[in-house]
């Protein structure tokens, strides 16, 4: 018998290695596509898209600006509990009695208040100083607008982002200007990193000096943030100097309420932000305890695409009307984003549109002040004010007709006030005097979370 070579043998086991190859593709193509199939179930009905769920909110954050007054925070659900407050590298457990506003934190820096379980859907907090002014103590916002910003000697702002969080966040901000978008503030606007449990402040007159006013588009990328804009005008000179706390507008709109025109005389000007792609023109109207009209000699105002236009309303709030006038009503053809600066008295002060509420709870400064209210349909509204002692000071009704402000004094005393309507949605603001003015808007509580449906995929 003859042995085969050694090189023939190998030229055998490599045939038998392709055939058992050919022979595995063979067979197992075939099996992965039965089993892809069965996985895909094409013969399966299509699940039909759910919109989110809502679920009662477990955990808050709310964050006050930095400002020269205490920060106060409170419930205003009868719930009670601890709340954990943190203050650049500081960290302390203040506990929080139902409806008792109480000091948190008396330092001018950034304040994070964290709550968990039944006192999340609850927590509110605000923010005094002297002179008066109320910054907002909010949740983090991921996309606003702040209309009427300045980056000259004169009218300056600086953006303040502050981020709760351990992790790094980005923000992206575009700048609107006379002319149209603002190209040189891609450079200091675009892609921000703000690191974890820090501030960034970014002043406008260093970084990017301009002499018209801004509206500027914040949107967070990445991360949470909760952006302030402090704003300063002066007069230059010898002349007086203020400064206020600019607040931001969720979204553009073709319907803008400023309410809560302090008295007094001095430099208003009224600022719209047209982010559209045509031209848009905008209506001013005074709003009364009696009657929303247009003064008399108003013209519309020409709101250019993508820019931002200054008119001054002090002709419109002469005479009587500087008396009467609660608010202006701002309407326009394509949605834009609006805020009227107002120095009246030496004292600087900003009116931005309020979003409509149906209950919800603000902290306000002890002093002088007056809530003003508004609806597009005739309203009764319970309003309820409470002292620092938690202690009910006024409660009573007030009620709305459309196309008329609802005023109504509150106590001096009164540092939590509760508004609940019986149904249709209001809109509304606490204006409060003393040294100097100051707006709080009446702004949503959240009270509950969205849970995306999931469902699984192929």
């Amino acid at each position: 018998m003859s042995t085969p070579a050694p090189g023939r043998r190998a030229a055998t086991r490599a045939a038998r290695r392709r055939v058992d190859a050919t022979v595995l593709l063979a067979v197992g193509l075939p099996l992965l596509a039965v089993l892809a199939a069965l996985l895909v179930r094409p013969g399966a009905p299509e699940l039909p898209a759910a919109a989110p769920e809502r679920t009662p909110l477990t955990s808050a954050t709310v964050i006050c600006p930095s400002g020269d007054g205490p920060v106060i925070a409170a419930s205003d659900a009868g719930a009670d509990g601890s709340v954990d407050v943190r203050q650049g590298r500081k960290e302390a457990t203040v506990d929080l009695p139902a409806w008792r506003p109480t000091e948190v934190a008396g330092d001018p820096a950034p304040v994070v208040l964290r709550a968990e379980g039944d006192l999340a859907p609850a927590l509110l907090a605000g923010r005094g100083g002297s002179p008066l002014v109320a910054p907002e103590c909010r949740a983090p916002a991921f996309d606003e607008w702040f209309t009427g910003v300045g980056a000259a000697a004169k009218h300056a702002s600086v953006l303040e982002l502050v981020n709760p969080d351990a992790g790094p966040a980005v923000v992206d901000t575009i700048a609107y200007g006379a002319r149209g978008p603002v190209g040189e503030a891609e450079s200091v606007l675009r892609g921000v990193a703000v690191p974890g449990h820090s501030v960034l402040r970014i002043s406008l007159a260093k970084r990017l000096p301009r002499r018209d006013d801004l509206a500027l588009h914040v949107r967070t990328t990445r991360g949470r943030v909760a952006a302030a804009v402090l704003d300063t005008y002066d007069e230059l000179g010898r002349g007086p100097s203020a400064t206020d706390y600019l607040p931001s507008q969720p979204d553009p709109t073709t319907t803008n309420l400023l309410l809560g025109l302090p008295d007094g005389r001095g430099r208003r000007v009224l600022q719209l932000a047209n982010p559209g792609e045509t031209e848009t023109r905008a209506t001013v109207k005074v709003v009364t305890e009696r009657s929303t009209f247009a003064a008399v000699g108003s013209k519309d105002v020409v709101v250019p695409p993508q820019s931002v236009a200054r008119v001054s309303i002090s002709p419109l709030l002469k005479g009587r009307n500087a008396r009467d006038a609660v608010g202006l009503l701002v309407e326009s053809e394509s949605p834009v984003t609006a805020s009227a600066r107002l120095f009246v008295g030496g004292d600087l002060t900003h009116l931005v549109t309020p979003e409509p509420v149906t209950e919800t709870s603000a902290v306000v400064p002890a002093g002088d002040k007056r809530i003003a209210l508004a609806a597009g349909r005739a309203a009764s509204v319970h309003v309820v004010a409470r002292d620092d002692a938690g202690k009910v000071v006024a409660d009573g009704r007030v009620e709305v007709v459309p196309g008329r402000a609802a005023l109504e004094s509150l106590p001096e005393d009164a540092v939590l006030v509760t508004v609940t309507s019986n149904g249709p949605a209001v809109v509304g603001t606490v204006l409060a005097s003393g040294d100097g003015d100051a707006v709080v808007r009446l702004r949503p509580v959240p009270r509950s979370g969205l849970v995306a449906h999931v469902r699984p995929g192929l």
